[in-house]
């Protein structure tokens, strides 16, 4: 019986060590509700659930209530002249994890065909520089098998970060049918996965210890931000890096930011606390 026991806690011991080796659900957007509080991820670390996804280069806004490859999708239109600077944009916080994987599935229209060619990029913190991740080209088409992306590798340099950005970046102007992007051009994206293997000597993440809120979020009133210790600055920055709203001397541990404190958009809420560390979450204004 004790060799019985012996062998079965081997065997159990070993089960654990492989789960712990499996990959880690970090972000996902699977758009499941067609609802516009489906730009927030829909799953993964708490880090990241407050997290949005939006488009940047000037496109129509983002319809949430299109079918997608599974429930629903995220739509966009005014794609035109868009070549290397419109895209879909996400962020995620990566603390703890390496040997990163990414998947998505993207869709054009059909009479309203959208742009044929994309590919995905990343950058490290808000002054990084866009690089292309390997193995990333799309051409899409009205159904979604052509321009999938199926748990490929990001480069190391995603690993272990608290912030990276990545984008789907049209390349061209030519759309899905050989003609030129036009303004009503669709494109959709759907079941956007981003997963990783814990790193075994468990690296603290700064993000992670605070847990500071932002509510409400989205939001198109006041904004309250409450932590845990006290905050010693707070900084609003646009997707482009830019500061747009400071307050250098907040010693408290809970804020409110009147309306019109940043116009309507997507931002990344900074904070510094007493204790030296920085936080960062993101936050929608509508």
């Amino acid at each position: 019986m004790k060799k019985i026991i012996t062998i079965l806690s081997f065997f159990l011991i070993l089960l654990i060590g492989t789960a712990l080796q499996g990959q880690v659900l970090i972000a996902k957007w699977t758009f499941p509700t067609g609802n516009p509080s489906d730009s927030l991820a829909d799953g993964g670390l708490p880090v990241n659930l407050t997290k949005a996804i939006h488009t940047e280069g000037g496109t129509s806004v983002i319809d949430f209530s299109k079918n997608g490859a599974t429930t629903k999708s995220a739509q966009a239109t005014g794609w035109e002249n868009g070549a290397m600077t419109k895209c879909w944009f996400v962020t995620v916080n990566t603390i703890g994890y390496k040997e990163l994987k990414l998947s998505s599935k993207q869709q054009t229209g059909g009479n309203n065909p959208g742009p044929r060619d994309y590919m995905v990029q990343y950058r490290i913190d808000i002054a990084g520089t866009w690089t292309d991740v390997p193995n990333s080209t799309l051409i899409t088409a009205n159904n979604w098998t052509s321009a999938v992306l199926d748990s490929i590798y990001l480069p190391e340099a995603c690993n272990n970060q608290p912030l990276v950005f990545l984008r789907w970046i049209m390349t061209t102007n030519t759309n899905s049918s050989e003609g030129t992007v036009a303004s009503t051009g669709i494109n959709k994206i759907d079941d956007i996965y981003i997963t990783g293997k814990l790193i075994s000597t468990g690296v603290n993440s700064p993000e992670g210890n605070i847990h500071f809120t932002v509510s409400p979020n989205p939001s198109n009133g006041p904004v309250t931000i409450t932590s845990p210790v006290i905050m010693k600055s707070i900084e609003i920055i646009d997707m482009s890096g830019k500061i747009v709203y400071s307050y250098k001397e907040v010693n408290k541990t809970a804020i409110s930011l009147k309306s019109g404190f940043a116009p309507k958009g997507n931002y990344l809420v900074r904070i510094k606390m007493e204790t030296g560390q920085t936080g960062i979450r993101q936050i929608v204004i509508f």
